[in-house]
């Protein structure tokens, strides 16, 4: 079986979902029972290898300064299609990336799955329109993003989603052949043995302090704010160390954040997923503090790490949270919340901690597994397309509960 996989939100800047399509490509280089390849978007058109997988680069307009770019034009796409000729799609961006695809598929009977990385009518349209227009203009933008998921996913052969809450999105908006598909962690790579006292000494986090650390995306939408709001709340210069990490379009804020507090650390970029590896493991406690995460990979990359993930209470975070069963998740959007959350954290990182937390995602987060899980997926729906009988991919009514 030939898979391709379709992606405007991959990005060398991005975090999950390129992780996610590297380590698929891997997979089945390294298992070629099947074949795979990914179309990303790029500054020209292009071809390249990872082992034995295809990445198809396609000329594609730059998203202003985030690092992103997205695929406007079905042409680039139906000549992958017409060079690679899959065996199933499966469309990772919610944007113009599915009617595009259908429009370079043309008459192709080829299944197509769609795989639900981003929940963007609550994530970003939501939040966004909130902060620029009156409340009934927001909730009328946010309601035709959610129809437009309806519209979209719904008619897909088959629809993925790595949190339960996800699926119950998809289920209100139509959509009925649904996957559970969560995520993997690389545990070789993720582990306790990262931990460095070199990269300790260097964010100024003394002996028998706690180093709490943020590393993601500067933006409202990683909790950027919340943080700011709860540091002054939690701040005791003299035992925990905050270290923030991470590029986005708030950097000044974070600058003008270490004038005012200049016992905060704030890291390099770090190239490499080693060097994130290193700075995970080697943190106490990891902040991850989006409301609007529909799997949680970098709360998963701490846990693996032995490192204690903070967690709100909202979307895929709670499911992980309420899964790990270790702290409670704070309250989303309360700074109060979060402080007290650090504290106890605090009290609970040691050996103890970090070994139950590696065992947790040893035993539950594999990509081995998560890929083998998904390869089955894939051969059950071209499967029943190919004997014309897709409605019995629909699982029992909302049978994830």
């Amino acid at each position: 079986m030939r898979i391709c996989d379709v992606n405007s939100l991959y990005s060398a800047a991005g975090g999950g979902i390129r992780v996610y399509h590297n380590r698929k490509l891997d997979y089945f280089s390294e298992h070629p029972r099947h074949t795979a390849a990914l179309v990303i978007p790029g500054k020209d058109d292009s071809l390249t290898f990872r082992g034995s997988a295809r990445i198809y680069s396609l000329r594609s307009i730059p998203l202003f300064k985030s690092g992103y770019r997205m695929i406007v034009d079905s042409g680039g796409l139906n000549s992958v299609f017409l060079d690679y000729r899959p065996d199933i799609i499966e469309i990772g961006s919610p944007y113009l990336l599915p009617a595009l695809t259908i429009r370079a598929m043309g008459a192709s009977r080829v299944p197509t799955v769609g795989f639900y990385h981003s929940d963007f009518p609550d994530s970003y349209v939501g939040p966004f329109a909130g902060k620029i227009f009156p409340q009934v203009i927001a909730e009328r933008l946010q309601q035709i993003a959610r129809n437009h998921v309806s519209r979209y996913y719904s008619r897909m052969t088959a629809v993925f989603a790595a949190s339960e809450c996800m699926l119950e999105k998809l289920y209100d908006a139509g959509a009925r052949r649904l996957f559970h598909t969560p995520l993997g962690v690389d545990t070789e790579r993720f582990s306790p043995s990262a931990f460095s006292s070199r990269f300790r000494r260097e964010v100024g986090a003394s002996d028998g302090s706690i180093l709490v650390l943020y590393l993601a995306r500067l933006h409202w939408e990683k909790g950027l704010d919340l943080l700011m709001k709860a540091y002054p709340l939690f701040r005791d210069p003299g035992r925990i160390k905050l270290v923030i990490g991470g590029r986005g379009p708030h950097e000044n804020l974070v600058k003008d954040f270490i004038k005012e507090y200049p016992e905060v650390n704030r890291l390099p970029y770090l190239r490499g997923r080693d060097a994130v590896a290193e700075a995970i493991a080697s943190a106490d406690i990891f902040l991850t503090l989006g409301q609007y995460e529909t799997f949680g990979l970098a709360a998963l990359e701490a846990i693996a790490s032995g490192t204690v993930p903070l967690l709100p209470d909202a979307e895929a975070s709670g499911e992980i949270a309420a899964s790990l069963g270790l702290l409670p998740p704070f309250e989303p959007g309360n700074p109060f919340s979060l402080a007290g959350s650090v504290s106890r954290a605090a009290g609970i990182s040691g050996s103890e901690t970090s070994e139950y937390l590696r065992k947790y995602a040893v035993a539950r987060h594999s990509w081995m597994d998560v890929f083998r899980k998904m390869e089955g997926f894939y051969e059950r729906i071209k499967e029943a397309c190919e004997e014309n009988d897709v409605e019995r991919l629909i699982p029992q009514d909302r049978w994830w509960k």
